[in-house]
């Protein structure tokens, strides 16, 4: 698909609005969490790995891991990665045996300057409660980073709180937690902090991740 024309990109813009006005930010999930799923993409030329490892949120043992390889359909855009990531994420959970209670992604929820990205996207279409965690700022701003494993300081849109920074290890930059769909800001951060194992990242999301580069080298000619 070749993209590009400013038309496109406003027509592309007008379906950010009309997904971002059917957010929920309010914690809709069933409780007690028992299963929350982890989901991340690992691309290779015109092909994408989508993988997503499911987790006893309790224990964090491992309950389903997935990979599908497809194609991607859209190009890389800034702010517009719901719809080159959205469809093989949509895909992939609709093939998993065990449903999960929370999506988490490697993604911006409303933390976007249409309050759209990839995990609201994927939150509304599948009706799942999603939350996005990424390592890096999309938009927003802040006072300072968080000093202490477990501190968190909320991150600004305007007069918008549209996430947070998360110290999830020493040593480490924070990352950015917000909330997708059907799932409250401090929920998500809550949800990301119970996550954290070993790594930078949740444990979910850590898993997927590698869970995607594993296919991704194993599909290496």
């Amino acid at each position: 698909m070749v993209m590009g024309h400013k038309r496109d990109l406003e027509e592309l813009r007008r379906a950010q609005t009309e997904i971002a006005a059917k957010v929920v930010l309010e914690d809709r999930f069933e409780k007690p969490i028992e299963v929350v799923t982890g989901s991340d993409l690992a691309f290779l030329n015109s092909a994408v790995v989508a993988a997503a490892v499911s987790l006893d949120y309790e224990s964090l043992q491992v309950i389903e891991e997935k990979a599908v390889i497809g194609r991607v359909s859209f190009p890389y855009i800034p702010t517009f990665l719901g719809f080159r990531e959205g469809p093989p994420i949509i895909e992939l959970v609709g093939k998993l045996k065990v449903k999960p209670d929370i999506l988490m992604l490697n993604a911006h929820g409303i933390s976007h300057p249409l309050f759209c990205g990839c995990a609201s996207h994927v939150g509304v279409l599948t009706n799942i409660p999603t939350v996005g965690v990424a390592k890096s700022k999309l938009c927003g701003e802040y006072q300072k980073e968080p000093e202490r494993v477990g501190e968190w300081v909320p991150l600004m849109y305007g007069e918008k709180t549209v996430g947070a920074l998360l110290k999830s290890k020493r040593g480490c930059r924070p990352i950015f937690v917000s909330p997708g769909h059907l799932v409250s800001l401090e929920s998500s951060i809550q949800i990301a902090k119970r996550c954290i194992g070993d790594h930078k990242l949740p444990e979910p999301l850590y898993l997927a991740h590698r869970l995607a580069n594993e296919e991704r080298r194993r599909s290496l000619p």
